[in-house]
This record gives structure tokens, sequence and C-alpha cells, in this order.
């Protein structure tokens, strides 16, 4: 039970004109219909009020005016909770309203002069029983009741009267320990909480006791589920307007608007006996307006000294801190999803540690107190210089964020502590945020936009969690800023000032494109030990673009490894070979950082890592990205496949000189083939695979007999290394003949034209996709000289030798990162030499059999470079290689036949893992 007291910052507020009481039996249950609060007729010289909330047949000294259970109505004016708890037959003191519209305020406050500095009607002081709990379900209260207008004849003539409301507070004004609960989309226009009363402490002061402090709270818990939590007004919003439409009360950053006008949340800890300690819960709920938090040292608190302890009379107070009954707070708390748009503002005492301690009065021991806060201004010595930043505050203000919640600030907010958890985010734009401390965990983030300006004494970023800095005029200040457990600080295109910059545990400090001097110490929280193998090792991330610089201008200690972001397909070897990413200058012998590389990134033609040399860190070249090793393994995968065809018109002359009499005809076949290469600069995987046909005759002359014909051949297939691929389409039409002599010497050659397709892509370091096409023309020759040695009428031996030669023209073209290919024409020569052996088996005449076997030595000479962006880069395959393969032809009928045959090729910078070729040939 607390006494009630006259308020010391909000003064009691009584209305300017008498009102009348109308004394009834019992309060009136309102639900269902709608009700005014306020009344008048000529009877009266003033309106009447019947705005007071209690229950049925009260035995107090005043009756209720309405049943405080309100359930689907309307309600228009101020509800009045003062009478509500009488502290008789066990009455709650609660108010609950459901499924209603109340156009003007709710509060604890007496409304009429009757009961006026807290005297009842009976002449006793009133008393507060019991906690007020008030209940806000699917319901608005929107703080729209700003005035009663009422007429009054004066004679013969009518006069419109206001009563004005407008300043009574917002929405829900309270001053009692309350438990507030708004839910099930609820819209509230304002909550104002204050200390209307408090338990005295002991005094006068004595020698023995000094002052005794009294243990009691002043405690409020307001929840807000799944509504919505706007701005209110103490203003008359009557008084202009746009057209002809005034501001709502709900309306935010109005131009006339006054602070407490645009305050969603107002919280004011008086300086009474007691502390005042309220939290705040917005649970899936949507606040738009200010939270603002007042606080003053308690009554009898004196921290310049009290004036009882100058027990020797000579004006020389000493520091007490009897009196002190505790701290007061507001804590906010945003979860699931919440959403707030608005200022934090914290208006509070605080002492220095000079001031935390007593001596107190004559023989009596005095606690000292402890600092629960820090200052921005710091304190100082009786020199005037700065001694610290510890405080004692007489109430402290503290915003958290959970589960995926926001809050944008507006205007300038200043609180104590900022915790942002569980994927939340707070947006700072065209507003400044002052905290003495923020903490950022599981992936939450901290934006700072235009105009957007943050300071605090420490920043933490723990979890993959983000502070990011995204346009110039942003601003953030840190004594510490310490990035954990991979959360990550960008610098994007704002000012970052700290005097300590600590990565710990792969935190990342993201320089991008910045030419940026960090003036601060930089290390890890914990630098033991160098080895990433050990349990302690500890490292820090550098994350930066290849036209990136970070200088660290300070003492600098630990592991880093250094993170290229970027990639693209522009710019030469120049560009980027050994360019310089990260300067230190730390004369501090005392002091070692280690760098290594954390990735290997895409620029141009090449990969590069980071490099420390000394108190730099370059970039390294490594071998060629994806994509350029694709573009340039194109021109010798284009030669496979020539190759390949070259073999399978081959096998077909070959085959014609074999077996049964062969007098042309026409044929098709299949071939296919796998290979891999690497040159050291290059390297592939290919598949290929294809159909020719052809269609030839045989001809005497010239003491030979002659196959002449031609081709046409048709293949796909498929590059790849790593990420790299390229799709590829030929076409190749060709003409062949072969002209073998009496003494069993024989000639093949073959022209042809072959057009090449080649779709390439990749993925970049970055994950960017990257994409081109090439369309290449080439011409190509074969000859083949040798000898059919035939040791009997069935088998055969023949050496011979080979030449064979592709080239491509060069197709100028682009990729869709940007990297250029120009003039990458591309000559291919292969020299061979060789010898085929085989039996044919007659079967009676018209069918026969002819297994066969290869062996050859085999050289390419394709020594080629390629221009890519401005740099010449060898993509020639050469060496020397070995063949071997098997085969056979079987002829069904003198007229129809199939072969196959399989080849290896191996040792050269292209190595042939197998080939194949089948076919059937119908002879004339």
């Amino acid at each position: 039970m607390q006494t009630w007291k006259k308020k010391l910052v909000v003064s009691q507020l009584a209305l300017a004109c008498t009102l009348a009481i109308a004394s009834q039996a019992n309060a009136k249950d309102i639900s269902g219909a709608t009700y005014n609060t306020f009344g008048y007729d000529n009877t009266a010289s003033t309106p009447w009020y019947y705005g007071y909330a209690d229950w049925d047949y009260s035995d107090a000294t005043h009756d209720g005016d309405i049943y405080p259970v309100i359930n689907k109505s309307t309600v228009n004016g101020v509800i009045s909770t003062y009478y509500l708890d009488d502290g008789v037959n066990g009455r709650a003191n609660a108010l609950s309203i459901s499924n209603s519209t109340i156009n003007g305020m709710i509060t604890s406050k007496c409304m009429t002069t009757t009961c006026a500095d807290g005297v009842d009607t009976d002449g006793t002081t009133h008393t507060q029983y019991d906690r007020f709990s008030l209940t806000v379900d699917h319901s608005t209260i929107n703080d729209t009741y700003e005035h009663y207008a009422y007429d009054v004849l004066n004679g013969d003539n009518t006069e419109t009267h206001y009563l004005d409301t407008y300043g009574l507070g917002n929405a829900i004004t309270l001053d009692v320990e309350s438990d507030i609960v708004i839910q099930n989309n609820s819209h509230v226009a304002g909550i104002t909480l204050t200390q209307g009363y408090h338990e005295l402490d002991n005094t006068p002061y004595d020698g023995v006791e000094g002052v005794a402090d009294s243990s009691n709270v002043f405690t409020n818990t307001l929840v807000v589920k799944d509504s919505v939590l706007t701005s209110g007004a103490y203003s008359d919003l009557g008084t202009s307007g746009f057209y002809g439409q005034t501001a709502k009360p709900s309306d935010y950053g109005e131009t006339n608007a006054t602070g407490a006008d645009d305050a969603a949340l107002i919280v004011a800890a008086s300086a009474s006996d007691n502390a005042m300690q309220t939290t705040a819960t917005f649970d899936h709920s949507t606040v738009t307006g200010d939270i603002l938090f007042s606080s003053t040292f308690d009554n009898n608190f004196y921290e310049n000294g009290d004036p009882a302890t100058d027990t020797t009379e000579d004006g020389v107070y000493n520091p007490t801190t009897n009196g002190w009954d505790g701290t007061d707070k507001l804590d906010v708390t945003l979860t699931n999803g919440s959403k707030w748009v608005g200022a934090a503002q914290s208006s509070v005492e605080a002492i220095g540690t000079a001031q935390m301690y007593g001596e107190g009065y004559s023989s009596v021991d005095w606690r000292t107190l402890s600092p629960n806060s820090i200052w921005p201004d710091s304190t100082y010595d009786t020199n005037g210089h700065v001694a610290g930043e510890e405080v004692y505050q007489s109430g402290l203000f503290n915003v958290t964020l959970n589960n995926g919640s926001e809050w944008d600030t507006r205007k300038l907010s200043n609180i104590d502590t900022l915790a942002v958890n569980n994927q939340s985010q707070v947006n700072v734009e065209n507003s400044g945020l002052l905290a003495d401390s923020i903490t950022l965990t599981n992936a939450s983030t901290l934006n700072i936009g235009d105009s957007g300006a943050v300071a605090t004494d420490s920043l933490y970023l723990d979890n993959y969690s983000r502070a990011a800095l995204t346009e110039e005029t942003a601003e953030l200040y840190a004594n510490t800023i310490t990035v954990d457990n991979g959360a990550e600080l960008a610098l994007g295109l704002g000012q970052v000032d700290t005097h300590n910059m600590v990565l710990t545990d792969g935190g990342v400090l993201n320089v991008a494109s910045r030419d940026y001097v960090l003036n601060s110490d930089l290390n890890n929280a914990r630098f033991i030990t160098n080895d990433k193998s050990k349990a302690d090792y500890d490292y820090g991330v550098v994350a930066l673009n290849s036209d990136g610089h970070l200088a660290v201008n300070g003492d600098v200690a630990g592991n880093y490894t250094v993170r290229i972001d970027d990639a693209t397909g522009a710019g030469s070897v120049a560009d980027y070979k050994n360019k310089e990413i990260i300067r230190v200058y730390d004369n501090n012998a005392d002091t070692a950082a280690r760098f290594t590389a954390a990735n290997k990134a895409d620029l141009g033609a090449y990969t590069y890592q980071a490099q420390q040399k000394g108190d730099t860190v370059v970039l390294q070249q490594k071998a060629l990205t994806d994509y350029a090793n694709m573009a340039l393994s194109i021109p010798s995968a284009n030669t496979n496949i020539w190759d390949l065809q070259q073999d399978t018109v081959g096998t077909r002359l070959t085959n014609s000189r074999h077996g049964l009499a062969d007098n042309g005809g026409a044929w098709v076949s299949y071939f296919g083939g796998n290979f891999d290469a690497d040159n050291g600069v290059i390297s592939y995987d290919q598949d290929v695979s294809g159909i020719m046909v052809g269609l030839d005759t045989q001809i005497d002359g010239n003491n030979a007999k002659w196959i002449v014909g031609g081709a046409a051949g048709f293949a796909k297939g498929d590059i790849s290394d790593r990420t790299g691929q390229v799709d590829q389409d030929s076409q190749t039409a060709m003409i062949y003949a072969s002209a073998k002599f009496a003494n069993d010497v024989f000639l093949d050659s073959s022209l042809s034209y072959t057009r090449f397709n080649n779709d390439l892509s990749a993925t970049m370091s970055n994950g960017q996709y990257v994409d081109g096409n090439t369309t290449t023309d080439a011409v190509g020759f074969g000859m083949k000289l040798g000898y059919d040695w035939k040791p009997n009428l069935s088998g055969y031996v023949t050496p011979y030798a080979a030449v064979s030669g592709l080239f491509q023209s060069g197709d100028d073209y682009r990729l869709s990162n940007d990297m250029r290919i120009d003039g990458q024409s591309y000559d291919s020569l292969r020299y061979e030499l060789g010898v085929d052996a085989g039996y044919t088996f007659n079967y009676g005449g018209d069918q026969a059999l002819t297994p066969y076997v290869k062996l050859a030595y085999v050289y390419d000479d394709a020594d080629n470079n390629a221009n890519v962006n401005g740099d010449s880069i060898d993509n020639g395959v050469e060496g020397s290689a070995v063949r071997v393969g098997l085969g056979t032809q079987f002829s069904f009928t003198k007229n129809f036949s199939a072969y196959t045959d399989a080849t290896y090729l191996g040792g050269g910078d292209v190595d042939q893992n197998w080939g194949a070729n089948l076919g059937v040939k119908y002879t004339w």
C-alpha cells in the first residue's frame, strides 16, 4: 500500500473548471455501446465527467461511472482509473478493453477538483493498494480527443465553450505501478509512464543511521504483442492544417510537433525516494515514434555534499551517498520481427568517481557506490584534465533487438547499451546514434547510411554479424572495435575512426576498393602462435578488392589472412602482378604481424593471391583462371577433333588396300575419343564424338589405282577443367585421294575445310558466371606415304610416314567479364612415323576378316601464342608421343563390310586416352 504524494516532476492535473460527479449506485457496463465521458446541460455551470472506472456497488468514497470490463464499445473522451483501486473486497485493480475503440485516452489521474492534490472527497489521503493491470485486446486507443465542446446559453445568445484535454497526455498515461498488455492487432497512440507516489526515506538525518533508504522499487511492465504503438500528442493539433486537414496524434515527424508529440513511449523517473524501473517488450509489433527516458537522482541524494555534514560549520560539505535508493532503468526489447522507427533519447544525471563515496555524518560509516556506466564527455580531475569515463548515472536506458527485429533510427538517439541479436538490424540514416556499447550477434547488421553517424565506446561484432557504411557521409566512431567469429566491418564509402581494431577468430575488415588509411592499432584478441594447427591459433581477415589498398598507422600484431573479393576478366598482367595492397607503418619492435593468402582471385587472365613482402602485401601471380584456360585451350581442342577426323579418313583408305577388293563406295563412320592436355600453362579434359560420311570411287591411271572421294564430318566436343566448360560444334568438308602404285607404294592425301563453334562458360572466384562464344574457320591437309610389304598373300606390314596440318583463323572476341582475346590464330603440324601390320582370313571368297595393329611415333608441333588483354600467352601444345592401336575389318559380302579400331596416344602435351572408330562401307 502506497500513500499518494504530489509528484515532483509532472504536476498534479486538475481541470480548470469544477466538474460535477454524478453519483451512481453502480458502475455502468458500457459494452456494446457508444459512451461519452463528458456531458453538459444548462442545469450546471460546468460539464459533467462520467469517466471514472470502478466495480459494481463500490463502498469506496466514490461510486464508479464505467464498469472496468469494456467490450465492443466506442468511448469518446477520457477514462480514468483513479478510483479503481479501492483496496476493498478483493476487487482487482484492473481495466480490460477488448474489441473496442477509445477516441481519447486512459489516465490514472484525478479528473475532478474533488480529488485534487491526492485528497479524496472524505478528506483522507488517496492510497494506492495494488499494482494496476491494463489489457488492451484487439482495440484502438487513438488519443484524438483534444477538446470537449459544449454550447452555453448566455441570455439570448448561444456560446460554444471548450474543455481542453489534449494536454493530459497521450493514449495511455499512467503514474501508478502498472502491468500493461497490448495485443491482438491493437493500435495505441502513445504511452506515458511516470511516478505518482513513493515510499519516503527515514528523515531527518541522525548521527547513527543517517538516512534509512526505502527498499521499494517503482516497477512497470509493458508487453506489446502483434500490435502497433505510434506516437501520441501533447499539443493542440487543431491549430494548423494543410488544405483543411489537421495532423493526427499518430503522425510522426510533423513540422510543428514537439518532442512529446513524436513520442511513442515516455518513461519519466522523478526525483522521488524510490527508483523507477520499466521493462518494455515488443513482440512481432510495430513502433513508430520516439522513446524518451528521463531520470534524476533520488530525493535526499546530494552529489555535491549534504549541508547536514558541515559539522565544523566551515561551509565545506562532506560528499555522501545517503538517500540513494537505486538506479532508474528502462529496458526496451524488440523481438520476433518487430520494427521500430524513431529515436531513443535518454536524459539522466551522473556523478564521477570522486563523488561515489561518502565521508558521511559524524560517527557514521557510509557506503561507496560503484560505477554503473560510462560518460561520452569523459570525467576530469581537479586540474581540468581527462581522468576517465566511469560514472554513476541516475538511470540506464538499454535497447535489445532479437529474432529478426529492426530499428530505423531518427533524429539523435543516445542510450547506454544496444544489443542486436539473431539476424536483427539497426539502420542509421539522416540520424545519429550514441551508445556506451553496441553488440551484434548471430548474423545481425548495423547499416550506417547517408548522413548517418554512430558513436560508441565499444563496438563488438560477433558470429557473422555485419556493420556497413554505405554512403560517403556515413560515420562510425568507437574507441575499440572488435570483429569476431566471421563477423565483418565493411568500410564501404564512409569514415571509421577508432583507437584499437581487433580482428579475431576470422573477423573481417572489408576495405573493398577503398584507398584507406587506418590510424589505429590492429591486433588479434589473443596472439599466441602463428601455427594454424594449434588450438589457440587466432587470426583476422583483411578483405579488399584488387583496386583497394589498406595502410595501417599504428602497432600491428597478430595473424591475418588477406582475402581478395573481386573478380574480373579485364586487365593485363602489369595491372595486377606485384601490386601493393597493404602497407604497415609500425615502428614498434615488440609487435609483428603475419599476412597470408586467404584465397585466389580471378583477375584478368590469371589468378592472384596475397603475398607478404616485409611490411607490405602484394598480389602474387598464379595459374590461369578457369575461363582463360578454356579460351586458350579451344584451338588445341579444335585440333583434336580434326585429328580424329583425319584418322577416320585414314582408316577408310587403309582398309581399301586390304581385305576383299575395294572399288570405292559409300561409307559412314562413328568416331570418338578422350583427351587430357597439360603444357604447363593450359590444361583440360576433352570428350569428342562425331560422325563422318563419305563417297568415293576407284580410278585407274598414271600407273596407279586411285581412290578419290569426298567426306563430310560432324562432331561435338566437351572441354572441361574445374569450373570451365566449352561446348564444341564442328562441321568439316573434305576431299581425299589415295594412289597405290604397282610396286605397292601408296600415297594418301586430303584437303579439308572446317568451321568450329565454341560456347565457353565458367564461374569466377567470386561466384560470378562468365560466358563467351567464338567461331573459327580452319583449313587442313594430310599426306601419308607408305609401302605395303606382303610377306604372303594374306599378311601385310606397312611402314609409313605422314604429315598433317591444321591452320585456324584468329577470332577476336570478348567474354562477358571483359576478358579480351585478340588474334588467336593457331597453326598445328603433326609428324608421324609408324608401321601397320595385319592378316586377312578369307572365308569362301565373299567373306574375310582382317585384324591389324598399329604402332607409331608422333611429334606434335603447335608453338603458338595468344593475345589476351594485351599479354602474349603460350597456348601451343607440342612434344613426342607414341601411338598404339588395334582394329579389324570384316567383309560380310564382297560389297558390304564393317570395321572398327581403337588407339591410344601418349607422351606429349596432349594425351589421347582413347580413340575409337566404328564404320561400315558399301563398295560398288
